[in-house]
């Protein structure tokens, strides 16, 4: 009998300690593996807080450059605006030249001026000598002159200005074609 109790009680050691070993060794495993989670989720905490780190760096990088860009396209609008409104005021002032050059041509080509030329300058040869010791100008030619100064003052057009200086002191057959080479530049420009 005390035998079957030693026996017995050898075996419930035995189960026990095989219990406690299963136990311990559940417990190692168990440490073990929270300690792998513990060095894992650090490892990930730092890659996160990393890629935070990058992606803020990124965030203010970007912000800067858009920041810029943005500086950058405001003063392109604004130049172009300034140019295009230069532009305007340009085609503006050339329409007006034209059509004080268009009036200059139309007194020009008008009868009371067309035949003059033919019927007091009978020859080239007299219209050079005339053109060296006179210098006094037809009145049509002032009146010319005239309107067209007065439209130079009031474009503020150094063009028309110029050239009313030419028809003052030009013969008619020269103003008529620097007045035609005008036209065709402003159009050109236009």
């Amino acid at each position: 009998k005390f035998e079957d109790e030693r026996s017995e009680l050898e075996k419930e050691e035995s189960n026990a300690k095989h219990a406690h070993e299963m136990l311990s060794q559940d417990l190692t495993n168990s440490i073990s593996t929270s300690k792998e989670d513990r060095h894992d989720k650090a490892q990930e905490k730092a890659k996160t807080a990393q890629r935070e780190a990058d992606a803020k760096g990124d965030l203010q990088d970007t912000m800067s450059s858009r920041d810029s860009d943005q500086e950058y396209l405001d003063d392109l609008t604004a130049e172009c605006k300034s140019k295009s409104d230069d532009f305007e005021a340009r085609q503006t002032l050339r329409a007006q030249e034209i059509e004080a050059i268009e009036k200059a041509i139309e007194i020009i080509s008008s009868g009371a001026v067309s035949g003059a030329a033919d019927k007091h300058l009978p020859s080239l040869t007299q219209t050079s000598l005339i053109q060296l010791r006179s210098k006094a100008t037809a009145p049509v030619q002032a009146k010319v002159a005239m309107y067209l100064q007065e439209r130079a003052k009031m474009l503020d057009s150094r063009v028309l200005s110029a050239l009313a200086v030419r028809v003052s002191d030009d013969p008619f057959k020269q103003v008529k074609k620097m007045i035609k080479d005008l036209i065709v530049r402003l159009l050109e420009e236009a």
